[in-house]
Formats: structure tokens, sequence, C-alpha cells
């Protein structure tokens, strides 16, 4: 089995050395850790007096996705809101390293950044994204086909699709063709924001930036902020924080009980996701922890019989 899982990466080494990019450059392939998605890589291009690191992201496998996280991709670099882009196609996504730390790193192994700093930094690079023009091959987000769509895609039993079904239907907010509709990121956690290495924080909305947009749709600004609550865990407490500070940046008047209904359903997206994700990868324990994290803080914003982390 070793050797099969060596060659196979052996294999995916020699494909990212071939991209024309790197092609005829003598250079050093390194896997990264931690994309729970994607298989991604840091390339080191030497040259005689100098070094040159990239960041290079498979896209293979997720082709639905993929036009539409280039494009915003391509969108946010020449805005300055994420790496510049050196090369692209259908199966791969190369842009400039940057030698830094997420902020979720950032926070654990130097000086804390305060929490309401995190969130400062945060939102603004949120409402930056939600002010750019966004591409024609954005899809739109339709919630309860997302839900629908990952809990299809889910081996369940009876009780569990039976709960879905219901809860789905009950909590999904009314979206109108009337909506405001923005770009959205749709993953902005603390992990996805990169600082540089000469980031200080007395400059804190400076040397930082967005990454990975797999995640991007035209959607309400409402759902965008939901997601951030949820993905990085913070408590309902905080969303009168979150959106003071979002309106602290943008031209735009965020409505708290969509922020709370899309909530719910961002709770239910990121627990099902999870779910699926520690079951494909062999109920990979800190993955199945995520999933009950997001399926606990669920329950406290519903009121149904039946508790969905009993049931996952």
């Amino acid at each position: 089995m070793s050797a099969l899982v060596n060659g196979k990466s052996n294999n995916i080494v020699e494909k990212v050395k071939a991209l024309p990019c790197f092609v005829n450059n003598p250079c050093e392939v390194e896997p990264l850790t931690g994309g729970e998605s994607h298989a991604c890589f840091k390339v080191t291009v030497s040259k005689k007096v100098s070094e040159k690191s990239y960041f290079v992201k498979s896209l293979a496998g997720h082709q639905e996705t993929a036009k539409a996280e280039v494009s915003v991709n391509l969108l946010a670099a020449e805005a300055g809101l994420a790496p510049e882009i050196i090369y692209h196609s259908s199966l791969w996504l190369v842009c400039e390293f940057i030698h830094g730390k997420s902020l979720a790193k950032f926070t654990a192994e130097k000086t804390p950044v305060p929490a309401n700093d995190k969130i400062m930094i945060a939102m603004n690079l949120m409402v930056k994204i939600h002010q750019l023009q966004h591409p024609h091959n954005c899809p739109v987000l339709v919630i309860q086909e997302l839900l629908l769509s990952l809990a299809a895609d889910i081996k369940t039993n009876h009780l569990q699709q039976v709960f879905l079904n219901e809860t789905i239907k009950k909590i999904t907010p009314h979206q109108s063709t009337l909506n405001h509709l923005v770009l959205c990121h749709g993953d902005v956690n603390y992990e996805n924001i990169r600082l540089s290495d000469s980031f200080n924080k007395d400059c804190l909305l400076e040397k930082n930036w967005l990454v990975d947009y797999e995640c991007s749709c035209l959607a309400e600004a409402e759902y965008d902020i939901a997601m951030f609550i949820a993905i990085n865990a913070l408590g309902t407490e905080e969303i009168d924080v979150v959106i003071q500070h979002y309106q602290q940046y943008a031209n735009l008047d965020i409505n708290k009980e969509k922020v709370r209904a899309y909530l719910t359903c961002c709770y239910l997206i990121n627990g099902l996701w999870y779910f699926k994700l520690a079951i494909d990868n062999e109920k990979n324990q800190t993955i199945r922890q995520k999933s009950r994290q997001q399926f606990v803080f669920f329950d406290q914003l519903v009121f149904f019989t039946d508790k969905a982390v009993d049931l996952f």
C-alpha cells in the first residue's frame, strides 16, 4: 500500500514540475498539510542568485467550482486582496507564496491577537470582497438547494434523512430575487486570512490577504457574515460585534435577524460537510469533533425534539 501511495505522490509532484511556469526551472516541491479538500504545494524555484516560492493548488476533482474560484481569485488579486496569480488552468492555480502565517496560527504561536482585532481584520477584508464587481460565472447561492445537496451526498439512515428533510424546510430563509446580492467569499475563516512576516499589530489592516475562493458565490452579505461566525466557532453573543465591525467599513445596513437565520443554516452546512469528510477520511477524530461542534451550535439555536448532535 505504501508503495502505491508513494507512487501517486511522486506522480503529482512531477505534474507540478511540468506546469508551464516551472518547466525547465530547477525547483523543489513540498506538499502542504492542513487543506481539507485540495492537494496543495509550496514550490521553490532556484535561480543563480535568488529563490522564489509559489503556492500551487490542484483543482482536480473540483471542476464545478474551479472556474468561479479562479475568476474571483483573479479579481481579488487585482484588487490587492489576494496574492498575485502566476498561472491558472482548469486543473491548477499558482500564485505567489505568502511568507507568513494564517491569522489562526499567528494567534496560536505569537503574541495573541485580541478577538476583537481578529474580527476587525476579517470584516475589513470581507467588505472589500463584497465591493468587487462579480464575474459572470459566479454561482448564485440558493441555500435550500445547497443543504439538500449536502444531505443527499451523505449516507444516512432513515431517522437522519427524515430529520434533515424536515429541518431544511423549516430553517431555510425565504430568498427573493429582489435581495441585494454581493460577491461573497463563503469561507472567511481565520485559516484563510494570511499575514505577512512583516505584519504589525499596530497596523492591523495592512499586510494581510484573503485566500481560497472555492466557496465564492453571489449571496446576501448576511450569509457571508453568518458563515464567518459559524466556521470560526464564535458564539451568538458575537453577532452584534461582527455586524458593528462590518458596518464600520461598508455603506450597507446589515439585518441581524437575517444573520441569525443564515447562521442556523451555516451550522448545519458545516456540520454535514465535516461529517461527510470524517467518513471519507476513515472517521478522522479531529474532523469529527469539528462536525459535532457545529451540530452543538445548531441545536442551541433551534428547538426541535430531535437533536442534530445525537443523530450525527
